[in-house]
């Protein structure tokens, strides 16, 4: 009975070393929050002051860049009097909650704001009566005590982080989570309730930090919606001058309270992200909002991993949690930016600063072994985006009446058609820029891209560039390592001033040389395919020169795994792809479209969506309905295809191969998932003769023109493993038409919108 006893003990006790109890104590209070301080704003020089002060300057009906808010902020005991500092980083983000794998959390939450609020945990275990979330789900009573908790309240919410919520075998240490106020979520969000709780594997972490990292930071990518916010009245009585005179309903007003910002800070002035050049920095990033809501995390200089694949730029949505590890490099401050265009522009731009503080920094001692030249120039160019003049899918004149393409490519008086004036990076054979590289067969179908830029692993690229447009240019690459002095994005220094370098700002008919490196850590993983699919683009005004049609294709690939003439080893097709709507209405030659193309320019309203939607291209390479060269195969073939994006919230693509399937990082797909900056390397062995289509499945990107056509030809003799099956399944379908009733009961959602109403 004793040994029995003892070992009751030691049981108990073994667990009880292993998990702890951790007490957090967190309360909610209403202030002020200011979303670009004048001391700390920086931005794109591309961004004017007009631009920015759609959303920070107040005035008769305008709030501005002030706004009241309900923030969960830390303290150090249960009388909930001293307030715990956070990182200044951190923003209006509540306090960071971390645990390992076997503890249980108490959260002791206490609300001093004026309206109900909750406590609601994403990727821990709880009871229903620590959920902290309104909906109808059949509990009372006691099971409900902390759905609701009103002011000047308190409960303390129990979590457990078990094993099945924290991270899996093939993730890092620590993941990311959040929590938020949950009563009606939107709404509380939109209000400031929310903050991150990471969740980490047992015995990984030291005195509450990961151990091996150095330094690590949060941020939430978000369009900060303040037209939902419980305090939209307060802040209109407020901050507005003349409040009486608000029309809530206005969509200027409603664009001026969305506030595009990090962590709550807009325009580049979220402070506080400093590291050392060598440091190992974790990222947990995640994203909130709606459906504007698709960002594309870049960070400028560096290249981060995640699962053990190379990455360097994170995408994000409303409810998305992403963890990287980078190690910093490239001494300097570099931007933190959403690469969806749209988003860049309205102020979604964060800064962070890489010190040299270990070591002096040499660019000598990162050069790679061989160097590889390109000359590369900008220069301008008539573009047809259908040379046919046929949708190829219809086989009907792009122009006929009541067509979908009719809207792109007519032509009149106030309208384009489908030829436009485009800058375009073109190869050159040496310095003087006179001979011109031809593009062979194999390279037709790069259509409007610049020419690929290939490199492998310890290499040096030494691009070449001149200017021969009449605009301001650059090239800005994306997967090497790039010092300050040959970074190709425009923008203001720490003291606000304008950078002093030409590499991001050549003048027109000016040359620049850039010299970029590949060391081991950007290069492809040992979990990532032979080549990576990279991109450039000009980026004096990332949006403006990428619709101007500055952007080309790289690829950067394991050391010798190229041919002298940059086409991969065992790879019989390579073939580079570029979705995007081509908004031309962002182009630098826009006016000078109108004056080319339109017959009666003077009519031409810029401002009228009509005309706007006529210009927004949906193209692939800048080819539409079907007219893209050169996708040529044939059955067997080892075939590689190189897939990236750029553009706005527009650009969510889901690329479809008909007829065959790819290998990728996710197995075998026949469909890839392609956003703002985020490129794709697919790998596929075609098995079916014939021609098939290449299409975006975003609806109006379909029916805009984002479909090509792929032909794959019988060029040996099959093998026998083509033919083989193993099975039939036979299947009857019909299609049938029915009425369907997308609500069929109402209560779910009365009850909902009673529980929230209810005191």
């Amino acid at each position: 009975m004793k040994i029995f006893l003892l070992g009751i003990f030691l049981i108990f006790y073994s667990t009880s070393a292993r998990a702890k109890d951790k007490h957090y104590y967190i309360g909610i209070i209403e202030t002020t929050w200011n979303y670009a301080s004048d001391n700390g704003e920086k931005k794109l020089i591309s961004v004017d002051k007009e631009h920015s002060d759609i959303y920070l300057q107040n005035g008769p009906n305008r709030i501005g860049r002030v706004y009241k808010k309900a923030l969960y902020l830390q303290y150090t005991d249960e009388t909930f009097k001293t307030i715990i500092e956070k990182p200044i980083w951190l923003g209006f983000l509540g306090p960071i909650i971390k645990a390992e794998t076997g503890d249980k959390v108490y959260v002791h939450f206490k609300n001093f704001a004026s309206r109900p609020y909750t406590f609601h945990a994403h990727g821990m275990t709880y009871y229903k009566e620590h959920e902290g979330a309104v909906y109808p789900d059949n509990t009372t009573d006691f099971q409900k005590a902390g759905n609701k908790v009103q002011p000047g309240e308190q409960h303390t919410y129990i979590l457990h982080a078990d094993p099945e919520q924290g991270p899996g075998e093939e993730d890092s240490n620590c993941v990311t989570r959040i929590y938020h106020s949950h009563i009606d979520a939107p709404r509380d969000i939109a209000s400031g309730l929310i903050g991150p709780l990471i969740h980490c594997k047992k015995d990984s972490l030291d005195q509450e930090k990961e151990k091996n990292i150095d330094q690590e930071f949060v941020v939430m990518f978000s369009v900060a919606d303040e037209n939902f916010s419980w305090y939209l009245e307060d802040n209109i009585k407020t901050y507005c001058s003349e409040p009486e005179k608000v029309d809530k309903d206005n969509e200027d007003f409603q664009e001026s309270n969305r506030m595009y910002s990090v962590n709550g800070y807009a325009f580049g002035s979220l402070p506080g992200l400093s590291m050392c050049a060598g440091d190992r920095v974790k990222w947990y990033l995640f994203g909130m909002g709606n459906e504007i809501d698709v960002h594309a995390a870049f960070f400028h200089g560096q290249v981060l991993t995640n699962k053990n694949f190379r990455i360097d730029t994170v995408n994000l949505f409303p409810a998305t949690l992403f963890d990287a590890l980078m190690v910093a490099q490239n001494p300097g401050e570099w931007m933190l930016s959403c690469q969806n265009l749209n988003h860049l522009k309205a102020g979604l731009q964060a800064f962070f600063s890489v010190q040299d503080c270990k070591r002096p920094s040499s660019e000598d001692d990162i050069r790679g072994k061989h160097v590889r030249h390109y000359y590369i120039a900008a220069e301008e160019i008539i573009w047809n985006y259908a040379p046919s003049g046929i949708d190829n899918f219809t086989k009907e004149s792009l122009t006929a009446p009541e067509s979908a393409s009719e809207v792109f490519f007519e032509r009149g008086s106030t309208r384009i058609g489908g030829s436009y004036k485009k800058l375009v990076y073109r190869e050159y054979t040496d310095a003087s820029f006179t001979n011109q590289k031809e593009r062979g067969p194999e390279e037709e179908h790069l259509g409007i891209l610049g020419p690929v830029i290939w490199t492998e692993v310890e290499d040096t690229i030494r691009v070449t560039f001149h200017n021969k447009g009449a605009h301001p240019l650059s090239i800005e690459p994306i997967g090497v390592r790039v010092s300050k002095s040959n970074e190709g994005t425009h923008y203001s220094s720490s003291s606000g001033s304008v950078p002093s370098s030409s590499a991001s700002y050549v003048a027109p008919k000016e040359t620049f040389i850039y010299e970029w490196t590949v060391p081991e850590e950007v290069g492809p993983t040992y979990k990532d395919p032979v080549c990576l699919a990279k991109m450039y683009y000009s980026a004096v005004d990332p949006t403006k020169d990428i619709f101007t049609g500055l952007i080309g294709p790289m690829k950067i690939c394991r050391k010798g795994s190229l041919l002298p003439n940059g086409k991969q080893k065992d790879v019989d097709k390579e073939f580079y792809l570029f979705p995007t709507v081509f908004d031309e209405n962002e182009s630098l030659l826009l006016d000078e479209n109108i004056r080319m193309f339109t017959t009666e320019p003077d009519k031409v309203d810029k401002e009228n969506e009509d005309f706007q939607e006529s210009n927004k291209m949906h193209s692939m390479n800048g080819f539409m309905y079907g007219n893209q060269p050169g996708l040529n195969m044939c059955q067997g073939d080892s075939v590689v295809w190189y897939l990236f994006s750029a553009g706005n919230e527009a650009d969510v693509h889901g690329i479809y191969f008909s007829g065959n399937t790819y290998l990728s990082r996710d197995g075998m797909r026949d469909t890839a998932n392609l956003f703002p900056q985020t490129s794709l390397t697919l790998l596929m062995q075609p098995d079916t003769e014939g021609t098939f289509d290449i299409e975006c499945l975003t609806t109006d990107h379909y029916t805009g023109g984002m479909k090509q056509k792929y032909t794959v030809n019988q060029c040996r003799r099959p093998s026998k493993s083509s033919y083989l099956y193993l099975g039939k399944r036979t299947y009857y379908i019909a299609a049938v038409e029915v009425e369907w009733d997308y609500s069929p009961s109402r209560e779910w959602e009365k009850e909902l919108h009673h529980l929230q109403e209810l005191k």
